[in-house]
């Protein structure tokens, strides 16, 4: 019975075959093409009707709860939210939300003054974009705050035409032209906040110069005595400034802005801390003496790092007679009530970025990038500051790392001299691609 059966079976299929073989091919492959269309109608029907169940359109998110997940995330991972969508993008690309973040840091090459576009380099991410800066063209660049740079243009032998440049915005502020003496600007924060000044430091003595939003000229205060200062910081509130010793002088910049505003000659309230080392006693004067001994071959910053007041020492050792290397950097925080400077082994969350006028620093953990504790250092102007020596480096130094071991360099200081600039969150948001993990 069974013999039987599968033989009717195969009588069959040899039929069915032999049918199949007699119908010609451009009949078969249409009738192949209707069956495929009409069940892929239907699955694309299901996968649709699967997607309205289950999956949320995300354009329609409301932007209240996008903006209190964008506050959670780090840089980098908002910058990847802002390509889901159109809306998000827009969203996140809106410029100077309240909610925003400090911004990326990217290095500026500032000895392209004749050419309308400047490049910008993310050393975090290895990348290397051009801004079109069309004001700036003529000028060099004296330094940065966040997002601003300061241009300055020589007017003639003595003169220089300064102005505050956003090249992200677009936003310019002329302030009024100065002797070209001096040497460093700093700022008591943005333009568009309340008593807003700048202070300008004197190359040969320890004169200062302050503007003010609105003010015609620049308000000199000489009565200081003494060389001059090396660099100078805002911090909670006041300017601080560097002076021989390891010392610093304070200066209450409402104090100023008031003074100014209201026409006084004798303005500003000047203090003078009189900073130690924070160390035993035994090892104070050795550590003093050493510092002094060797302040021909240090460069000094002070800079704000999440409301402290930090001494940045940069070491140098001769490599030849006309060249300086950097050798090491140590990190010494203000304790102001023992008025001692204390050694600072481990910046914890911290990135430091050194450099003439645009020192400043970001969170590892809220950027997203996964490095530490690192100081990015710049050669900003140092040729000839040391009796005709020169440094051609830049790089990373990593804080805590031994004596004579190696670090990261990079750059040539006769191609760049390098500013450190802050882009934006909304900037990097429309502009910049999402950045890939390593």
């Amino acid at each position: 019975m069974r013999s039987l059966l599968l033989e009717a079976i195969i009588t069959k299929t040899k039929k069915y075959y032999e049918y199949l073989s007699s119908i010609p091919l451009l009949l078969l492959e249409t009738i192949r093409r209707r069956f495929c269309a009409k069940y892929s109608k239907k699955i694309h029907k299901r996968i649709s009707k699967l997607e309205k169940k289950y999956c949320a359109d995300w354009s329609s998110l409301p932007r209240e709860i996008l903006e209190m997940i964008a506050e959670k995330l780090t840089f980098i991972d908002c910058l990847s939210i802002s390509k889901v969508c159109m809306s998000w993008n827009a969203i996140l690309g809106e410029e100077l939300p309240s909610w925003q973040r400090h911004g990326f840091p990217c290095l500026l090459a500032s000895r392209q003054k004749n050419k309308e576009t400047r490049t910008c380099i993310s050393i975090l991410e290895n990348r290397v974009w051009e801004l079109e800066l069309a004001e700036a063209c003529g000028k060099y660049c004296w330094g940065s705050f966040r997002g601003w740079l300061f241009m300055v243009k020589e007017l003639d032998n003595f003169y220089l035409e300064v102005n505050l440049l956003n090249p992200f915005s677009g936003s310019q502020i002329s302030l009024p032209s100065v002797w070209n003496f001096y040497h460093k600007m700093v700022s008591s924060g943005l333009p568009s906040e309340n008593n807003f000044v700048c202070m300008l430091l004197h190359s040969q003595c320890r004169e200062l110069a302050f503007w003010v939003t609105g003010a015609n000229s620049w308000r000199k205060h000489s009565k200081l005595t003494g060389e001059p200062f090396e660099d100078a910081v805002f911090c909670n509130g006041s300017f601080y400034l560097l002076a021989d010793g390891f010392n610093i002088w304070q200066i209450d910049v409402q104090s100023i802005y008031s003074s100014i505003k209201n026409g006084n000659d004798d303005f500003g309230t000047f203090s003078k801390i009189e900073a130690r080392f924070h160390l035993d006693r035994v090892f104070r004067l050795l550590v003093e003496s050493r510092m002094l001994f060797l302040t021909n071959k240090i460069l000094r910053y002070l800079m704000e790092s999440c409301g402290e007041l930090l001494l940045v020492c940069r070491f140098f050792s001769s490599c030849q007679d006309t060249v300086l290397e950097t050798q090491k950097f140590e990190v010494y925080a203000l304790d102001f009530c023992q008025l001692s400077w204390k050694k600072v082994e481990d910046l914890g969350d911290q990135m430091l970025f050194l450099g003439k006028c645009c020192s400043t620093s970001f969170s590892a953990k809220e950027l997203g990038v996964g490095i530490r504790n690192n100081i990015y250092f710049c050669n900003d102007h140092l040729k000839g500051i040391f009796n005709g020596t020169d440094v051609n480096k830049w790089g990373i130094f990593t804080l805590g790392k031994k004596d004579n071991e190696p670090f990261c360099f990079h750059g040539d200081i006769d191609i760049w001299a390098y500013t450190w600039l802050t882009a934006p969150s909304w900037w990097c948001y429309r502009n910049i691609p999402p950045i890939r993990s390593n």
